[in-house]
């Protein structure tokens, strides 16, 4: 995951590209997340030749997929820090913009790709200007490919990831801002401060490089959490049936094909979603 946005603190996005190192499944993609954009990609290049894509985001492993000949790659970010930094690609193909108003002309692309960054939005006015942009932006039967990030069927509390991560059943910060965060958060509309999590962290340990070694975790891994400290930023964590009530709505214009359901730990928070842009006009084989 590696996507920006304004309504948040610029440094706080600064402060995620230089511990990029650090970050790990499940909030960067897997292997298996690669493959399953992969076999998208495939399907589609297979009916009508090489996408014109939108990666959000400047996530690399997307940008390093392996394309077929005839793709045209573009990505959109909002922070200059993250695309310099981060995106492996052209410079001229990037974009420094917002998602909620995509600057790019009508139906121009094909393919939709964003890894685990649909929580960065409000929600639901965000959520709902980024589905109108996009149904503006794709062509009649393009697609987005999303990789979310959802919250447990059933809730856990704060209490139980801290439980959890005592008695070893929580392997790295990835897992524990995933977990922590989702516990913490009442509703989308609220979502969670990265603040708040960063405070119940440092209420529960408030020397990291002790905690670190208690966990038997590398103090520059765990240390990647001061990014929440001070952070103006809130996530605002969906449920595969609230994305596609705002995407597929009547102002949404989209239909949900099929979604996907990784087999890693803490996968099941972390479903891939097949949207395609509703209407009847064949997208012709270029």
């Amino acid at each position: 995951m590696i996507n920006s946005l304004q309504g948040g603190s610029r440094d706080h996005w600064s402060a995620i590209a230089t511990t990029w190192e650090q970050v790990g499944p499940p909030l960067r993609p897997s292997p298996k997340d690669i493959q399953c954009f992969q076999d998208e990609i495939a399907d589609w290049a297979a009916r009508f030749g090489g996408p014109r894509t939108l990666i959000l985001g400047v996530t690399p492993e997307l940008f390093h997929l392996d394309w077929p000949a005839g793709t045209s790659l573009l990505a959109l970010d909002n922070t200059p820090g993250m695309i310099n930094a981060l995106w492996p690609g052209p410079r001229n193909s990037v974009i420094c913009g917002d998602w909620r108003a995509v600057p790019l002309r009508d139906e121009s692309r094909d393919l939709v790709l964003c890894d685990g960054g649909l929580h960065l939005l409000d929600h639901p006015q965000g959520h709902r200007q980024f589905a109108e942009t996009l149904r503006r932006v794709v062509v009649a039967g393009g697609r987005c490919l999303f990789r979310l990030f959802t919250p447990p069927d059933k809730p856990e509390s704060p209490h139980q990831v801290f439980e959890s991560l005592w008695s070893g059943g929580i392997d790295n910060l990835n897992q524990l801002k995933m977990r922590l965060g989702m516990a913490m958060q009442a509703n989308p509309e609220e979502g969670v401060a990265l603040h708040a999590v960063w405070q119940a962290i440092a209420r529960q340990a408030p020397d990291l490089d002790r905690l670190a070694t208690d966990l038997g975790w590398p103090i520059a891994h765990l240390r990647a959490i001061e990014s929440y400290r001070d952070s103006p930023n809130a996530y605002h964590f969906l449920t595969v049936e609230q994305v596609e009530t705002i995407f597929c709505s009547s102002t949404g214009g989209f239909d949900l094909m099929r979604v996907h359901q990784p087999s890693y730990s803490l996968g099941e928070r972390c479903p891939m979603v097949v949207l395609q842009r509703s209407g009847s006009r064949q997208y012709p084989v270029r």
